[in-house]
């Protein structure tokens, strides 16, 4: 007979009384009521043969915790199936990604930005080795499936014949090779008119784009700094509206303690004025000091807890008034993975003169290269120190690790602490929300 064990990974989110106890796996992703009497078994699950239960509504909700995961097989060790598909995800040779920066130079001058500027564009000779470089990947790694293209910069639209010209070329490739394509863009949105739009989604087969706005017209051009001293508010907004509808928007929000007050009119700006929610969409993001060239006070930088709770204000207030919206980022977004793909296998990031990074935020530091396109792509010790970087031991302690995993490297990098995201303090409350509008749904039903 099969003995059990409660998982490691549930998280109790609350404790209802007599109407039950909320419960989330962040392995399996599933979120239940659990009743009182079945709340008995789990409880004692370790002295109990579920084989042995008489009661036919038990025996179905303990059938229901296994398939849910709530309990396991006493001789399970869920952390080495965390790891394993950690491993399986990062050392998978079946997908590449490209993230390419076309130029480092912008056309705004943002006081968080951790960028190194600089306004040499990717010169054709860099152009003909990164298509060379593609070929020689699709040649050594014969089990590819899928080539992911990032496009990044500074401001990439800056440089849109080079966009244009090497989408056209990795597409042939791939259609060549008979590899499934799909492509990105970060970008201010300031250039993101809507003939350009078309050409990114039919020409550049790009369906997704990161567009950053950071309150009402006001505070947005006081933060998002056109170097021409122009307004870029309503150039966005514009450009959003217009934009092929084949090309879906996420809007970034960055917040720091200069923008709360924003928080509130710009969310009901977004989906009461502008109906947006789906496409586009938005969200919050903290604004972190990476390193020397934020040219922005940690002081008003907000930390996760904090920001976590003014996350959750902001999500009510989404709900009511967009509840449909709202409800698709109720449940929290298993990885199963790693927290980025820099500390993968065949993720690479390129700068305009050629250079290998693995993380976004190094785009440009010198220090930070892990090779060069122009010589035998080798295994640097900065590069072994992404693909080999483990899990840190709090870490692996913690019931919320399949969501996480680990969090962003770069503080784990070097043998420091790991630091969790806002989304950590956020669960619960968004489960909350979850069961609540469950509850709304079933009085309207009955």
């Amino acid at each position: 007979m099969m003995s059990y064990k409660k998982s490691v990974y549930n998280v109790e989110v609350e404790n209802l009384g007599e109407k039950g106890l909320l419960l989330y796996n962040t392995f399996t992703g599933i979120f239940g009521i659990m009743d009182i009497k079945t709340q008995s078994v789990f409880n004692n699950i370790e002295d109990t043969m579920i084989e042995d239960i008489a009661d036919e509504d038990l025996a179905k909700n303990v059938d229901i915790m296994i398939k849910s995961g709530y309990i396991i097989p006493s001789e399970l060790d869920e952390l080495s199936i965390v790891k394993f598909q950690r491993a399986s995800y990062r050392y998978n040779r079946q997908a590449i990604s490209l993230t390419i920066a076309p130029t480092m130079n912008c056309n705004m001058c943002c006081p968080y930005c951790y960028e190194n500027k600089g306004n040499i564009p990717m010169s054709k000779e860099i152009q003909e080795r990164l298509i060379e470089f593609l070929k020689l990947q699709l040649e050594n790694n014969k089990n590819l499936k899928m080539l992911y293209i990032a496009w990044y910069g500074g401001e990439p639209l800056l440089e849109k014949d080079i966009i244009y010209y090497l989408s056209k070329k990795f597409i042939e490739l791939c259609e060549e090779n008979d590899i499934a394509y799909e492509a990105s863009i970060v970008t201010n949105g300031v250039l993101l008119d809507a003939d350009t739009s078309v050409r990114l989604v039919n020409e550049c087969k790009i369906s997704t784009a990161q567009i950053t706005i950071d309150g009402m017209k006001e505070i947005h051009n006081q933060r998002r700094i056109m170097r021409n001293g122009r307004d870029s508010f309503n150039t966005i907004i514009n450009n959003i509206d217009n934009c092929d509808k084949g090309l879906q928007i996420g809007i970034r929000v960055n917040v720091d303690r200069e923008n709360l007050k924003e928080l509130e009119p710009l969310t009901k700006f977004f989906l009461e004025e502008k109906g947006w929610g789906e496409n586009p969409m938005f969200y919050f993001a903290p604004v972190g000091k990476f390193n020397e060239s934020c040219d922005i006070e940690e002081e008003i930088c907000i930390p996760g807890r904090e920001f976590a709770s003014i996350s959750n204000e902001y999500q009510q207030l989404n709900y009511k008034i967009n509840p449909e919206v709202a409800k698709q980022s109720f449940f929290p977004q298993n990885k199963k993975s790693t927290f980025c793909a820099a500390e993968a296998l065949l993720n690479y990031v390129i700068d305009p003169e050629g250079y290998f990074y693995n993380c976004w935020h190094d785009v440009g530091r010198k220090e930070s290269r892990t090779g060069d396109i122009r010589t035998p792509l080798l295994p640097t010790e900065k590069y072994l120190k992404w693909v080999l970087l483990d899990l840190h031991e709090k870490c692996e302690k913690c019931e919320y690790l399949p969501l996480c995993q680990g969090g962003c490297g770069v503080h784990r990098l070097d043998g420091g602490e790991p630091q969790c995201t806002y989304a950590y303090y956020n669960y619960k409350d968004t489960l909350k929300l979850a069961y609540e509008d469950y509850i709304l749904q079933k009085s309207k039903s009955a």
